[in-house]
């Protein structure tokens, strides 16, 4: 029967082996169930030597009447029961020393058995001194034989399982290990109160369970008066990452959602540090839907030109300075989008702060409300004109670089002024059909003037000589701003986009593919424009007028905006100041012009069909107006124009037939013929049906019209 097991012997044996120890070893040690030998020694307790007296002393009446006759035993009962509560005293605090040496005993155990798991040594001796909680002990020494080596991975095994054992939520234990005199000490830290707030925890784990930087830290950057945390620094190890625009993207729009809506109603974003190791993220007051023109002067530097207010309150400017580093600014943006008046935004600062302007408008309607607004030297609608003031202007350029030699001064001492060239593919493709359609004479004019290369020439050369260029264009093309021109587009330092851009055009603007084209449309005036720390950002631009005074304008305005146009309107008119007769005489032969058609131009008036005369009739009379109409072009009326390069198979463009008559055609094909850098050289347009193809070629810049959807429909 020996072999039958007995629970309570088996439960017995643990028990007396798990409070007074093991078989002691012939070196003093003793082995443990696993079989490895231990250095803890078994627990002797004390607490019985007074715990025994003590309870024969309280019930030494009933012991006395078990040991009647024999005087001996009842003398030493009496005694124990006149000492009962001195034995009690003494008791009390016995029997807590053998628990604590109990509970010490046993944490020598579980740092015995940590020790011989993580490293395969066994401790000579383990100390953990007293007094001691109950859930920790206060501090341990590990004593290892002579010369113990343990690895980096081993010593982290064994803090881990440290950790894991002892730590609470009150208390740490940390482990440091003295190689030089062979031993491990263990010390209990106090952990500091979470005082965290719930924002700040959920940043910090998801950082650290991402994994996207190593080692982050979250720390509150800054608070507000009523507490609120409205900032918050990360801190991350320098890396390669941390500097790529796209990842800085990703991270501030996860760590935006991470952080959630702030109770101000305030958004977040995010600053970055990389060369320091660290990011500040902050809240933001949310992007206006709309910002009228602000009638004080918002930077006092009168060389910067302020025209949008981005993400924090952010004064978007363009930097006219001869100084600058972004001299000339490109605008981007669809009919309609808010173009215009970001340009009367730019041209009202300039007159405010003495710097007048000369613009070009092809279209006739974008510009005109600023002819002979104070600083206007003249809007030009005339193709024609137009290459001569840009050819003026580019003598200009040359006259005023001749007197800065000539002088030897400082290009900053120059007066500057401002040359505005809107809707530029219009213009540019007029110059090209005048050049094909045109008469002799037109022809070598625009031949001798050559208006593209001059445009060139200003975009690269005219920085020095005090000359700054505002171009707007529908959609930008590497093939007008490209090696044909220059490199003109490298020149546009301050660029601004409205409404979405394509994938090449984004790419094109603001050399990122993501950028610009997920604007909030439904917002006008909502954009894309470069800060002055050189990123893209968002921005709203401000809301200026049509600061026309005529009554069929000015009327239609309410009063609001009628104080912002007169509010504008400097005190004094900015002044040309020119330097080559060429351009002081086109401007004045311009405004000579421009007077006489007030005063004696005159438009048919509009008729109204089946107003009680029959239509030949009135056909006919439409017939005899346009016929009567003075200095009337017939190509006034481009809807819009890009560059050939940019013309898609299937798309619907204007071409000039036999007649010289703009008709509209559908591309079949398009090859278009690039160099290594690929910049366009030339492009072929393919158009007919069947077997009759014709080919269509243009130059690195030509430039095609595109039809109003009327026109299409009426040739088809």
């Amino acid at each position: 029967m020996s072999g039958t097991p007995d629970p309570l012997k088996d439960w017995l044996v643990a028990a007396w082996r798990d409070t007074f120890g093991d078989t002691t070893t012939a070196r003093g040690g003793r082995v443990g169930d696993d079989g490895r030998t231990s250095r803890v020694p078994r627990f002797v307790p004390v607490s019985p030597f007074a715990a025994v007296p003590a309870a024969a002393a309280f019930t030494s009446s009933h012991l006395i009447a078990s040991a009647a006759g024999n005087q001996t035993p009842i003398d030493v009962l009496t005694q124990l029961h006149d000492h009962r509560w001195p034995l009690t005293v003494v008791t009390a605090p016995l029997i807590g020393l053998d628990i604590s040496r109990h509970r010490a005993r046993r944490w020598s155990q579980m740092l015995e058995s940590m020790v011989q798991q993580s490293t395969g040594h066994t401790p000579t001796k383990i100390s953990v001194p007293l007094p001691m909680s109950g859930r920790t002990m206060r501090r341990a020494t590990i004593t290892l034989p002579r010369g113990a080596v343990i690895r980096p991975k081993q010593f982290e095994q064994f803090s881990r399982a440290v950790e894991s054992a002892f730590d609470t939520e009150l208390w740490a234990m940390t482990v440091r290990h003295d190689a030089h005199r062979d031993r491990l000490v263990l010390a209990r830290t106090a952990i500091a109160p979470d005082t965290r707030s719930e924002r700040q925890k959920v940043l910090q784990d998801a950082l650290d369970a991402a994994s996207i930087f190593k080692s982050p830290k979250v720390s509150v950057d800054t608070i507000d008066d009523s507490g609120i945390e409205t900032g918050y620094r990360i801190a991350f190890a320098k890396s390669m990452n941390a500097g790529a625009p796209a990842f800085q993207a990703k991270v501030d729009e996860a760590l935006a959602s991470l952080a959630g809506p702030h109770e101000s109603g305030r958004h977040w974003t995010c600053d970055w540090y990389p060369n320091k190791g660290y990011l500040v993220m902050r809240l933001v007051t949310a992007m206006p839907d709309r910002v009228d023109h602000p009638l004080e002067l918002v930077d006092e530097n009168l060389r910067h030109l302020p025209y949008a207010t981005g993400a924090a309150d952010r004064i978007m400017f363009w930097d006219v300075s001869t100084s600058s580093n972004k001299p000339h600014c490109l605008i981007v943006g669809p009919t309609g989008g808010g173009k215009t008046s970001v340009i009367r935004t730019l041209l009202t600062e300039a007159a405010r702060r003495g710097i007048p302007f000369v613009g070009v408008d092809p279209k006739m309607i974008e510009l005109d409300g600023l002819e002979g607004y104070p600083g206007c030297g003249a809007i030009i609608y005339d193709a024609l004109r137009a290459a001569m003031f840009v050819r003026a202007l580019h003598t200009e350029m040359m006259a005023r670089n001749a007197y800065i030699h000539q002088m030897k001064i400082e290009g900053s001492q120059l007066p500057l002024m401002i040359a505005v060239l809107d809707e530029f593919f219009i213009l540019s493709g007029k110059w090209q059909r005048l050049a094909k359609t045109g008469d002799d004479e037109t022809k070598a004019q625009l031949k001798e003037l050559d208006p593209l290369g001059a445009w060139a020439d200003l975009a690269v050369l005219a920085r020095s000589a005090g000359i700054r260029l505002l171009l707007g264009v529908q959609r930008p093309d590497a093939s007008l701003f490209g090696g044909a021109s220059g490199n003109a587009r490298d020149n546009f330092g301050t660029r601004i986009s409205l409404g979405n851009l394509s994938q090449d055009g984004a790419l094109m603007m603001w050399g990122d593919s993501t950028v610009g084209r997920e604007v909030d449309t439904s917002v006008k005036g909502r954009g894309i424009a470069l800060g002055d720390d050189g990123n893209p950002v968002d921005a709203q631009m401000w809301w200026t007028p049509n600061v026309d005074k005529h009554p069929n304008k000015w009327n239609q305005l309410s009063e609001s905006e009628k104080a912002i146009i007169d509010g504008l309107v400097p005190a004094e008119a900015p002044q040309f100041t020119c330097y080559s007769p060429e351009l002081a005489e086109f401007i004045e032969s311009e405004r000579a012009l421009a007077k006489r058609a007030r005063s004696h131009g005159s438009v048919p008036e509009p008729i109204v069909i089946g107003a009680g005369r029959g239509d030949d009739a009135a056909v006919s009379m439409v017939k005899e107006e346009r016929e009567s109409a003075p200095e009337r072009e017939a190509d006034d009326d481009f809807a819009d124009a890009i560059p050939a390069s940019s013309v898609t198979a299937g798309q619907t463009v204007l071409v000039d037939d036999s007649g010289g008559e703009l008709v509209p055609v559908t591309v079949d094909d398009v090859e278009v013929r690039r160099n290594k850098k690929g910049e366009v050289i030339s492009t072929v347009l393919i158009v007919g049906t069947g077997r009759v193809k014709t080919r269509i070629t243009f130059d690195a810049t030509g430039v095609v019209a595109l039809p109003d959807p009327d026109s299409v429909g009426a040739h088809a």
